[in-house]
């Protein structure tokens, strides 16, 4: 009895350890990207929850309608890539802190609303590697160039459709 006590004792101790380098991370970031980050982060919930219900296809159709004609927030043309490679960073730190998984297809889709709300011209990319296993990847590519996501992810990902 007197063990599993001991083993209670060193998990709520590792909790707290864990909640404080968690804040720790958190309150590191830029003010802007604090609030950026938790809208990331209830919105990346909501996108989880929707694909656990829908298919991608019909998922992607619901949020092509919640993108407003005019651009909300739109971004300066020499901002574009560091605006959507900080969201990028910050949805990967956000996916880290839901109670459910956020496959990298949840957070690309993600990626891919938000910066598409602000007028970026963004494509949803989903590629296969099937030399030892069948492995599928999906990322967010701005200008041919990936946002979340290494720059050689096409080299290990072959892609197999663009999704405007």
């Amino acid at each position: 009895m007197e063990n599993k006590a001991k083993r209670e004792i060193g998990r709520s101790t590792q909790k707290r350890v864990g909640l404080r380098r968690r804040w720790r991370g958190f309150i590191a970031l830029e003010p802007a990207d604090r609030i950026l980050f938790l809208k990331l982060w209830g919105q990346l919930a909501i996108v989880s929850v929707l694909l656990r219900l829908l298919v991608l296809r019909h998922v992607r159709r619901l949020l092509t309608r919640l993108i407003p004609k005019k651009p909300n927030d739109a971004i300066g043309p020499d901002q574009t890539m560091s605006y959507a490679q900080r969201v990028g960073y910050l949805t990967r730190k956000a996916s880290r802190h839901l109670p459910i998984e956020a496959s990298c297809l949840r957070q690309s889709l993600l990626v891919w609303w938000f910066l598409r709300r602000r007028g970026l011209g963004v494509e949803l990319r989903i590629g296969v590697d099937n030399r030892e296993e069948f492995l599928a990847h999906a990322w967010v590519e701005l200008e041919g160039r990936p946002v979340n996501d290494s720059p050689g992810v096409t080299e290990g990902f072959h892609p197999f459709d663009r999704i405007p």
